[in-house]
């Protein structure tokens, strides 16, 4: 019914299907058709193939007992795709490592995970000749024949650190059920098919990398583009790209320069963002630009990019903009209070999704895997609430919410009115202990041009949009704000940033 509060779209469906047989799948559909292009690169699915065995043979030979822990820091180039295949095919264990993570944050996964091999490519070189047991990508090459292996659900495919933007980053064991879990969720929100050209713009080493099997099994292909700078991913987009993810910092860069009347969109079908919400002005303006084809995905590292989708035909109506879809595929929605009872539609409480995405567990830490998932539910750490018609609308993360004058105000409604601003690039609102008002409610902004608006106007066109109680009582200009590997705004980094910074008041 409409005011069913537990929420579960499409039906279920098998996952006997491994990631092996999907990928082989896709091979023997068209060998000869492109898998991978660019304006530097191409090679047809057969092609590929011969990348992947080679390096599957080789990490076969080097380690024959299945589920190795095999490290991949690299940047996003078609050697990074062989390899993450191979690592897969061949049975062991993919540790991904973002290069923008930096030496600190890398070093720091590989003293937890321990990989028996680490595979770099020459962009990561600097820091990983100091490795153990590092080698070069572009080093390997065929040791004889590869038979990929097949692996249980149970098993885990991959330990993937979460972003770290609220507290320390944990490992999350992925398994091949959650994988192949994912894969079916986006297969349901996507119709995958042979013609799709997925454009590889995001890190590999997280979301995207969803995406790399599921083309490739519908006999589709992968875009590198040739830079990483806005005017290569349009031309890549106008270069028949049909289906793109990233997030939404990156679609307002492109905003800015896609003034090229030379450029059409026509063959884009999903520009989908995720990782942050995006203002319902910022949605307008985009579709203005690309056309009918934006959409949203909702996920965790721990419940991998499908908890919830809002597709292109849904992001048209005004109405549901603001939310993050209704469920994918197999995922189960709940919100819940602090007690875990389930709540009606329309209160605000904390999201938790159950289903085969939900992660096995986090690596070696007992306790905080039993506080995120209790009875099978993985509880988010968002709060949220569903609409009568089971779509989710997100208000911000339970740690983040500002009690301001005894009132609830979550950063995500404030960023959401100071985004409506014209002149306003992005913004990051935060609390300030204060002793009037208990937290006091503050802002960081980014503008187009830093002396075309006046405090003041910020703040009355905010206080006008959303209140006296929600508009901030100071605001930071900043040239841009500090961001983790994954381009997600870091709020506690922000906070002591300008606190050694900025202005003695900030501390209270």
């Amino acid at each position: 019914t409409r005011t069913c509060i537990r929420h579960h779209r499409g039906p279920f469906v098998s996952r006997s299907t491994s990631l092996v047989v999907r990928y082989l799948a896709g091979l023997e559909r068209q060998p000869d058709a492109p898998a991978v292009q660019g304006p530097e690169q191409a090679l047809s699915h057969e092609q590929l193939w011969s990348r992947v065995s080679a390096m599957g043979s080789m990490l076969q030979a080097e380690f024959p007992q299945v589920g190795a822990r095999i490290a991949l820091c690299a940047k996003n180039h078609v050697n990074h795709l062989s390899a993450y295949l191979a690592i897969l095919l061949a049975g062991h264990v993919w540790v991904p490592l973002n290069p923008l993570n930096g030496r600190v944050i890398n070093e720091s996964i590989i003293g937890r995970v321990r990989p028996d091999r680490i595979l770099f490519d020459r962009d990561c070189a600097t820091d990983a000749v100091s490795w153990p047991g590092a080698v070069l990508l572009d080093g390997y090459a065929d040791n004889g024949i590869f038979e990929p292996r097949t692996r249980a659900e149970s098993d885990v495919a991959a330990i993937k650190f979460t972003g770290g933007s609220t507290g320390e980053p944990k490992g999350v064991l992925q398994t091949h059920g959650n994988m192949v879990a994912a894969i079916e969720n986006l297969n349901a929100f996507y119709s995958f098919s042979a013609s799709d050209c997925n454009l590889v713009v995001a890190p590999m080493t997280h979301g995207s990398s969803h995406y790399l099997l599921p083309v490739l099994a519908a006999g589709g292909r992968h875009y590198f583009p040739s830079g990483p700078g806005a005017g290569e991913v349009l031309d890549a987009l106008a270069d028949g790209c049909t289906i793109a993810f990233m997030p939404p910092t990156l679609i307002y860069k492109l905003l800015r320069e896609a003034s090229s009347p030379s450029r059409d969109f026509k063959s884009l079908r999903h520009l989908t963002y995720s990782a942050a919400a995006m203002p319902p002005e910022r949605i307008e303006a985009a579709q203005a630009v690309f056309g009918s084809c934006l959409s949203t995905l909702y996920g965790l590292t721990e419940a991998p990019l499908t908890i919830t989708g809002l597709g292109p035909r849904e992001m048209i109506d005004p109405e549901l903009r603001g939310s993050v879809g209704r469920p994918c595929g197999s995922s189960e929605v709940e919100v819940v209070d602090g007690q875990g009872a389930v709540l009606p539609a329309g209160q605000v409480g904390e999201v938790r999704v159950k289903g085969p995405i939900v992660m096995a567990a986090y690596l070696d830490d007992t306790e905080h895997t039993q506080r995120a998932v209790r009875s099978g539910w993985l509880h988010t750490g968002d709060n949220g609430f569903l609409d009568d018609a089971g779509y989710l609308k997100l208000v911000g993360r339970a740690s983040e919410m500002i009690i301001s004058g005894g009132f609830n105000v979550f950063p995500a409604e404030v960023e959401n009115a100071l985004a409506a601003i014209p002149g306003v690039i992005e913004s990051c609102v935060f609390g300030v202990p204060d002793e009037y008002w208990g937290e006091r409610i503050e802002a960081a902004v980014v503008l187009s041009v830093d002396d075309a608006l006046e405090d003041h106007a910020i703040l009355d066109a905010v206080r006008e949009a959303i209140g006296p109680v929600r508009t901030p009582k100071r605001l930071h200009r900043l040239a841009a704000l500090p961001r983790n590997a994954v381009g997600k705004v870091v709020r506690a980094d922000l906070v002591a940033q300008l606190s050694e910074t900025g202005p003695a008041g900030l501390k209270g």
